[in-house]
């Protein structure tokens, strides 16, 4: 199977979606986003002539993050990746380095729910692989193609990755499980030990179930401030299957496909797992 080409993202015209429409200088736009923010959570709705339409999963097509529309949309997508890392109160550089360093030795890394493309970004600057990225959204993945041009940005999903068998040595995938059900994050597993070569290493960065499980004086004691705040925005936004997903035995469900976790090790708030393919 040859690799996938890679579209001319610089090239591809997005249809705008109902968010890019808002005149939000005007009281009545903003209102209505406000609105949407904290009103119920909505179906994205994708424009009729969208060209990557048809590679889209229904399951992801939720507001995850209490976005409107969720990742499709020309504007809100840009505002989510700066919103995101604002958010995580600079705590992303320091995760993508702990994923980096697990894939130092790599040639070829595919990074699963790519997004904006900086976990991707960071591999690269750290190991000089070959990296390619994959997401669902092609809004996200065209500000990523743009402001990443080293980097291959391709469109699909982790439970269908449209590469041969054996084709990397390094996978990462970034705050990605939890926004999927468990069925998909083993038919996910599936494909990451198909595309793994044996010996390949996998890196996971997720929320961490702590800011879940614990109180916020708890939370304060531990980690000052930041330990409630993150409490709170875990409570705040869109996220139907992180529960499910701190349920999830990963390690057993690594151990049935000959993959191993390494490391399990939570840096509040995120949770890092670092997994070798022992397979075959």
């Amino acid at each position: 199977m040859p690799d996938p080409q890679v579209p001319n993202w610089s090239k591809t015209q997005l249809p705008d979606t109902w968010p890019d429409q808002l005149a939000l200088n005007r009281p009545h736009g903003f209102i209505r986003l406000l609105r949407h923010i904290f009103g119920k959570r909505q179906k994205v709705q994708l424009p009729q002539h969208l060209e990557y339409k048809d590679k889209i999963p229904k399951y992801v097509l939720q507001e995850f993050h209490n976005l409107p529309n969720g990742n499709y949309s020309n504007k809100v997508s840009r505002g989510y990746i700066t919103g995101f890392e604002k958010s995580m109160l600079g705590h992303m550089p320091t995760l993508r380095q702990h994923i980096a360093a697990h894939l130092e030795d790599c040639s070829a890394v595919l990074d699963i729910g790519c997004g904006g493309g900086k976990t991707g970004a960071t591999i690269r600057q750290y190991t000089q692989a070959e990296v390619w990225g994959i997401d669902p959204s092609p809004y996200l993945l065209k500000h990523a193609a743009l402001d990443f041009p080293d980097i291959n940005f391709i469109q699909g999903v982790a439970e269908d990755l449209p590469f041969e068998t054996d084709r990397f040595d390094g996978i990462s995938i970034c705050f990605v499980f939890h926004e999927l059900s468990p069925r998909y994050v083993s038919r996910a597993l599936d494909q990451i030990q198909r595309v793994l070569k044996p010996g390949g290493k996998f890196a996971i960065v997720e929320p961490a179930p702590t800011q879940l499980e614990q109180g916020y004086w708890q939370l304060f004691k531990s980690h000052g401030w930041q330990g409630p705040y993150f409490k709170f925005l875990a409570h705040r936004v869109h996220e139907p299957f992180v529960n499910s997903w701190h349920n999830y035995p990963l390690a057993d469900e690594l151990q049935k496909r000959g993959m191993q976790l390494l490391e399990d090790r939570e840096l509040y708030p995120a949770r890092l797992f670092l997994c070798v393919n022992n397979s075959e």
